[in-house]
């Protein structure tokens, strides 16, 4: 599989879409922007599937891709040992243990790729969350290396989980499959996608704020904000998995919650806008 051709199959997401999916969500039955990055992340999945229409934005089939090169670890996740797989079942997404076999870069960023297209296919998933079984933390040297282009960043990282997730979130992208980031070691992979293929961060989303050292520093290099900030220092995908549970509760209120039109009823009056009211605080 050659890494190239995946990022060819790359295509920016419906702007458009985008933008008819937040304009329903504005003229609910509701203050305007209430549901804030609830509506933002069920609008972006709007524009990567192509349609705001409610019967084209559905609940999508979810899954956890837990990533490491220690068989006991990823022994353990396939056993069901770890807090993550329950959190995972709760939210509905079924989790996928997976082996880092490769040592190069070349070789990594394709075995990511192959097991996730493998994945998506087999088993019709529409929505991604990374996690990663392995301790990571943003030092000064990995700091540096965020200023490095391309594949010269993957290089002196060094680090083949980081390397096959990314791989992972070029295929992810390249299959129009949004992709729920975690930690720090999933955010560095992110980096590394869009390093090679800029446009893969609109299929990127932020699950949650972990307490893991640097994490605020790579969300902002993202530009990515995350609904959820509860002191979790893994990157086991927990954060992700739980952030599941609020993008399905977004897609609840867009497609049972009706609009004033549906309703019969008078729109929302500007000045009683949540979108107003917060601009005057």
């Amino acid at each position: 599989m050659d890494i190239n051709n995946i990022i060819e199959q790359i295509k920016p997401i419906d702007r458009q879409k985008v933008e008819e999916a937040q304009n329903r969500f504005d003229n609910l039955i509701k203050p305007v922007g209430s549901l804030a990055k609830l509506e933002a992340m069920v609008s972006r999945y709007a524009g990567i599937v192509g349609s705001a229409d409610k019967k084209s934005v559905q609940y999508p089939k979810k899954a956890l891709f837990l990533w490491s090169a220690d068989t006991d670890s990823v022994a353990k996740a396939m056993q069901e040992e770890l807090p993550v797989v329950l959190l995972a079942r709760e939210a509905k997404a079924e989790v996928c243990p997976l082996l880092v076999t490769s040592c190069n870069l070349e070789e990594a960023l394709e075995e990511g790729a192959i097991l996730t297209k493998e994945y998506i296919v087999s088993d019709k998933l529409q929505m991604l969350a990374l996690g990663s079984l392995e301790k990571y933390t943003l030092t000064e040297q990995t700091e540096a290396f965020l200023q490095l282009e391309g594949i010269e960043f993957l290089q002196k990282l060094n680090d083949p989980v980081i390397t096959a997730m990314t791989g992972a979130v070029l295929q992810a992208a390249a299959c129009k499959v949004p992709v729920m980031l975690d930690g720090i070691a999933t955010c560095l992979a992110a980096v590394g996608a869009c390093k090679l293929a800029p446009v893969v961060l609109e299929y990127c989303m932020a699950g949650h704020v972990s307490a893991e050292p640097g994490m605020e520093k790579l969300l902002n290099r993202l530009e990515l904000s995350a609904p959820l900030k509860l002191d979790i220092n893994s990157g086991a995908g927990e954060g992700a998995v739980l952030a599941f549970t609020l993008f399905d509760a977004g897609i609840k209120a867009y497609n049972e919650m009706e609009t004033f039109a549906e309703a019969g009823v008078h729109a929302e009056v500007e000045e009683f806008a949540h979108s107003v009211q917060v601009k005057g605080k």
